[in-house]
Parts: structure tokens; C-alpha cells; sequence
């Protein structure tokens, strides 16, 4: 599949996936009776396009260093054979990159002061996987430079990671009533939405654990996993100005 395909089930797939979301959360709501729902996924909205734009600039300055890279080093993927089994590992690192970026964007304080713009969301739903601060987007662009070079990333594997790790992105924020037994086995595999509802807790014991994007073993491994029942009186947001 080439990198034009690629896009386009991107775009094809995430909006399917914010239209089914949202229709879910309006019919099964877990946080119920919130109002002006239109008016603050509309923020969120606009927040995700401007950073769609800026990130693609982002993104194809990010390709053409590593064009330049490639032809005197393939990093890890060079030396993996087998197509299929490259692009699986690759995704994993990416993921687990994406863990540790994370766990970093919480423990220092630099980074915080860009990623609690997300936290500030205290009505957390679909949308909220859109809203990042642009400076955040600009660091993540500048930081994981080094971990793609290293492992030979190119265009077609970041495609194909946003296209795997979007949807479950979008799942874990949205406002969806999951079965418990559900949400608790889809949490073994992938951050359900009780599990990173915890994440998002104004409580300052668990902000600060459950991390993962794509899948939630990172955290289970680095033991940043909490885990209880999550009720609807859990207070979402940050306790600070």
C-alpha cells in the first residue's frame, strides 16, 4: 500500500471513528447530563485541525532529515527481512516511544507545562484526542528524531501507526459506557476508557500513571499501572492554575 493510500484510510478511518464515537457517547454517555456538548467539541475541533496542519509541516521537515539519513544508515529496520514482520516491530517501538514520551511529558516540569493543556479538558470525550498544545506537537517532532533515525522510520510507518493507534486514541477519551467486564478485558490489550479515564483523574496519584497509547503492556512493565473502579464521581482535569 502506498504512502497516498495510507492517507487517505487515515483520514477515512478517524473520521469514521469520531462520527461512531460520538454517536455512542450520545447514547451511551458514562459522565451523563453534560451540556454545551457541541460548543466544546468545537474547541477541541478546531485545536486538532490548526495541529494537523502544523504537524504536517512538522512531520515532512522530520522526512526529509531522515531521507538524507537513510542512504548511509537503515537502523533497525535494515535489518529485519521480512516486510511484515518489520512494520510490526516498528509499530511496537513506536509505541513504546510513545509510552516513555509520554511518562516524560508528565515528570518534567518543562514538558507539563505544554501537556497539561490537554488535562485541562475536565469534560473529557471523544475530542480531547485532538486537543494538544502546538509547542507539545513541536517538541514530540523534535525529540523523536533521533529514536526514527535510529530505528529507520520513514513515512509509510508513521502512517501506519497513526493509522492502528488513532482509533484506540479516540476510544480511550471518548465518553462511551463500555461494559465493565469489557472495558476491564479490553485493558489487558489496549488503554480502555476506564483505564484512562484514571489518567485524566484530578487526582494527583493516578494523572501521573497509566500512559500508554496503543497498548497498555508499557505500563504493566513500568509500573505505572493503577487500576480501580472508575464511578461517575471520578473528577477529571488538574487541581492547579
Amino acid at each position: 500500500m502506498s504512502e497516498s493510500d495510507l492517507q487517505r484510510l487515515l483520514f477515512f478511518v478517524t473520521a469514521i471513528s469520531v462520527g461512531a464515537l460520538w454517536a455512542l457517547e450520545s447514547r451511551f454517555p458514562f459522565f451523563k447530563n453534560r451540556k454545551a456538548r457541541l460548543k466544546h467539541a468545537r474547541v477541541n475541533v478546531l485545536v486538532g485541525i490548526f495541529n494537523t496542519a502544523f504537524s504536517s509541516f512538522t512531520t515532512i521537515g522530520l522526512l526529509l532529515v531522515l531521507a538524507e539519513i537513510r542512504p548511509y544508515w537503515q537502523g533497525l529496520k535494515g535489518t529485519i527481512e521480512n516486510p511484515i514482520l518489520a512494520s510490526a516491530v516498528l509499530v511496537i517501538c513506536l509505541d513504546l516511544w510513545a509510552y516513555f514520551w509520554h511518562r516524560l511529558n508528565h515528570q518534567v516540569p518543562f514538558l507539563w507545562r505544554f501537556h497539561r493543556f490537554h488535562h485541562h479538558d475536565a469534560e473529557m470525550d471523544v475530542t480531547t484526542g485532538f486537543r494538544f498544545h502546538p509547542i507539545e506537537i513541536l517538541l514530540s517532532e523534535l525529540c523523536r528524531l533521533p529514536i526514527f533515525a535510529l530505528l529507520g522510520i520513514g513515512a509509510v510507518e508513521i502512517l501506519l501507526y497513526n493509522l492502528i493507534s488513532f482509533p484506540v486514541i479516540l476510544l480511550h477519551h471518548s465518553n462511551v459506557a463500555l461494559p465493565k467486564g469489557l472495558d476491564s478485558t479490553l485493558a489487558y490489550l489496549i488503554p480502555s476508557p476506564n483505564f484512562h479515564r484514571l489518567h485524566h483523574s484530578a487526582l494527583q496519584s493516578e494523572i501521573n500513571s497509566n500512559y500508554g497509547s496503543l497498548f497498555s503492556v508499557w505500563d504493566r512493565l513500568f509500573r505505572s499501572l493503577v487500576w480501580r473502579e472508575v464511578t461517575k464521581e471520578l473528577r477529571l482535569g488538574v487541581e492547579e492554575p
